[in-house]
């Protein structure tokens, strides 16, 4: 007798074992909202799907809205005077592709991912400036950024009951490579000493940033000014908590 309550006692944890391994099997996809960009004024979704064991890919889509850009005050100072107000604004999208991998299974427990990032930004840039006759003036410069690279990241992803996941984006680092034009046209004409003013503000920039930016090209006149930059950076990803749905 205790024989058979063993024997049915065994295989039903084995029963049970069996089910699970085959409802992880079974639910090769996770759909994930990226928790943590809302808080940031972002929108983030991930697709993840399992290709083996221990492997998988996913696909994170991100959208920024329109907003302040909190490095604005820090290219304001790269100048002598005030010409950058700092209200610099951006928007736009990114998507970053990336294989992963599990040590234990996949789209369970820790990973190792390394990705692509494919990222397009729109700038708006305020250029003030005081005229001749003492009269503040501004323009706004306006272009894309296009960017492209990649990087390491290491996560650990969770399972919630049988249907949800808990993705967290721990740390991951990223050297992107970065172009972009810009340009914004004068309501007002510009007299020879503006034009030299602002000349000289972009001369600061170019100068104080020639170490990292490969490709300062301005150019100045009477009612315009256009920029083209290229230049490489480097950058980190992670603290993201992404709430998933498994299929």
């Amino acid at each position: 007798m205790l024989f058979l309550c063993l024997t049915v006692l065994t295989s039903s944890t084995f029963a049970g074992k069996r089910d699970e391994d085959k409802d992880e099997v079974v639910k090769k996809n996770a759909v994930k909202l990226n928790l943590t960009a809302l808080a940031f004024n972002n929108l983030g979704v991930q697709y993840e799907r399992a290709l083996g064991p221990k492997i998988s890919v996913a696909c994170q889509l991100r959208y920024t809205y329109s907003q302040k850009v909190p490095l604005g005050e820090s290219i304001s100072n790269l100048t002598d005077d005030s010409t950058f107000t700092g209200s610099m604004k951006m928007g736009g999208w990114a998507i970053t592709p990336e294989f992963r991998f599990y040590p234990r299974k996949a789209m369970k427990g820790f990973y190792l991912a390394p990705y692509l990032r494919i990222r397009n930004i729109s700038l708006d840039v305020p250029l003030n400036y005081t005229d001749d006759n003492n009269k503040s003036q501004s323009i706004l410069a306006t272009g894309n950024l296009n960017s492209f690279g990649g990087g390491l990241m290491i996560g650990s992803h969770f399972n919630i009951g049988k249907s949800f996941s808990l993705d967290w984006f721990i740390i991951g680092f990223h050297i992107m490579t970065n172009s972009g034009s810009f340009k914004g046209t004068s309501t007002e004409t510009m007299s020879a000493n503006d034009q030299a003013d602002l000349i000289s503000d972009l001369q600061d920039i170019k100068d104080n940033t020639s170490w990292t930016i490969k490709k300062f090209d301005y150019s100045v006149t009477s009612n315009s000014v256009s920029i083209d930059a290229k230049y490489t950076s480097f950058g980190f990803r992670g603290f993201g908590l992404n709430f998933g749905y498994r299929f």
